[in-house]
């Protein structure tokens, strides 16, 4: 007896994964992040990057990492320093990732 199981797997879940799948190919230079944040965003990243107060982990991915990935867990720190929704990052990503400097 043969089952497919692949009709066991309702939308929601199957949408889930698909959204899952998407962030996790969601990688963008720091340049193309920063040309797509604008000047007002960069100005918050930068003072983010020289406050003391935050944590040094994020103020060094601010300031020096070469990539910025979608699911890491310094770029949901990042979005909730600024108050950026997942949707929104979503969008930020994609409209990232296609920047060509």
């Amino acid at each position: 007896m043969n089952i497919d199981f692949t009709r066991l797997i309702t939308p929601e879940a199957r949408a889930a994964a698909d959204l899952t799948a998407r962030r996790e190919a969601m990688v963008c230079s720091r340049l193309q992040g920063r040309l797509v944040l604008g000047p007002d965003v960069v100005a918050r990243l930068d003072a983010i990057a020289a406050d003391p107060a935050e944590s040094w982990g994020l103020r060094e991915t601010i300031a020096n990492a070469a990539e910025w990935h979608r699911n890491s867990q310094t770029m949901a720190a990042l979005a909730w320093v600024l108050g950026i929704t997942d949707d929104q990052m979503d969008a930020l990503f994609e409209a990232a990732m296609q920047v060509v400097a």
